[in-house]
C-alpha cells in the first residue's frame, strides 16, 4: 500500500487483507516516518500480520536484509538515549519506543550517574522543578527532577503529556536488550562512558580515539559543518547513515557506512 502519493498504483488496506502475503510493503516516504505507529495501528486493526510490514525508508537504510530486521523487531530494544537521537533513530527503523528518553536530553554528566543506576533512577517519580524555553520550537518546557538528576523535556510544551509519555515508556522498558547510547566532546566523559556495564553501547565523538565504544561522527557529513549534538541526530534519521544502524542495535557493531 501507499501512503496517498498518486503516481505509485495503491492498494487498499481492505484489498490487502483478503489475499495472501508474505510481505506488506508500506511506501510512506520521508514524511511517513513520523506516521508509522498511525499507519501500523490502522492495518493491525485490519487484522494485518505486523510482521510482514516493511516501511520504503526502512528497507532503503544501509545494512538491510528482510531477516536482519525481522531479528531487529523481535529482539525488543530498547534505547537509552542522552537526546533525541534515540526518538530519530527508532523513527528511522520503524520501531516503537521502549524507553523514555524521547524528546528530551539529560545534562552530560547526569546521564552518566543515572546509567550507573538506571533501574533505580527510573523508579524515581519525576518533580516539576522549573520550566526551560525551547527556542528552536518557540515553546516553553517542564524541566523534571528525577532522584539527583534533572530531566529536560524540551519537546512537551503540554506538561501533562511529557509527565504520561514518560511513565508509560519507563513501562515498556526491555532490562534484557537494552542499547545506551550519548555523545560527547569530553575525554572524562567519555572514559567514564566506557567504563559502564552495557553489553551494548556507544558514545559519538568528534576525535579518533583508541576506546571500544567511542564512534566517530563527522561533523561535515551533511555539507557543513554542524554542532555535536545536530550531527548525531542527523545520522538517526539517516541524513547520512553513518553507521549500519542494524548491525549497531542488533549487535553493538560498528560497521561504517561508506559513501
Amino acid at each position: 500500500m501507499t501512503s496517498n502519493d498518486e503516481r505509485i498504483p495503491y492498494c487498499p488496506p481492505e484489498k490487502v487483507a483478503q489475499q495472501p502475503y508474505d510481505i506488506i510493503l508500506i511506501v510512506a516516504g520521508e514524511a511517513g516516518k513520523k506516521r508509522a505507529a498511525e499507519i501500523r495501528k490502522k492495518l493491525c486493526g485490519l487484522g494485518l500480520d505486523e510482521s510482514c510490514f516493511l516501511f520504503d525508508f526502512v528497507a532503503i537504510a544501509p545494512g538491510f536484509s528482510w531477516e536482519k530486521y525481522q531479528k531487529l523487531k523481535r529482539a525488543k530494544v530498547s534505547i537509552l538515549s542522552f537526546n533525541c537521537f534515540g526518538g530519530f533513530l527508532s523513527h528511522s527503523l520503524a520501531l516503537p519506543f521502549r524507553s523514555p528518553t524521547v524528546n528530551m536530553f539529560f545534562n552530560e554528566d547526569e546521564y552518566v550517574r543515572m546509567l550507573r543506576y538506571p533501574r533505580l533512577y527510573l523508579r524515581e517519580t519525576l518533580e516539576y522543578e522549573k520550566d526551560g524555553w525551547e527556542e528552536s520550537l518557540k515553546i516553553k518546557y517542564p524541566i523534571y527532577r528525577l532522584g539527583d538528576i534533572l530531566v529536560y523535556m524540551n519537546h512537551y510544551p503540554d506538561y501533562q503529556e511529557a509527565e504520561k509519555k514518560w511513565y508509560e515508556r519507563v513501562r515498556r522498558i526491555n532490562w534484557y536488550n537494552l542499547f545506551v547510547v550519548m555523545y560527547t566532546e569530553r575525554q572524562e566523559i567519555l572514559e567514564r562512558f566506557d567504563a559502564l556495564p552495557f553489553a551494548k553501547k556507544v558514545c559519538f565523538v568528534p576525535f579518533s580515539s583508541s576506546l571500544d565504544y567511542a564512534w566517530q561522527i563527522d561533523k561535515t557529513a551533511t555539507g557543513k559543518e554542524l554542532p555535536l549534538w545536530d550531527a548525531v541526530n542527523h545520522f538517526g534519521m539517516g541524513k547520512p547513515w553513518s553507521y549500519d544502524p542494524f548491525d549497531m542495535l542488533l549487535y553493538g557493531k560498528k560497521t561504517i557506512v561508506r559513501s
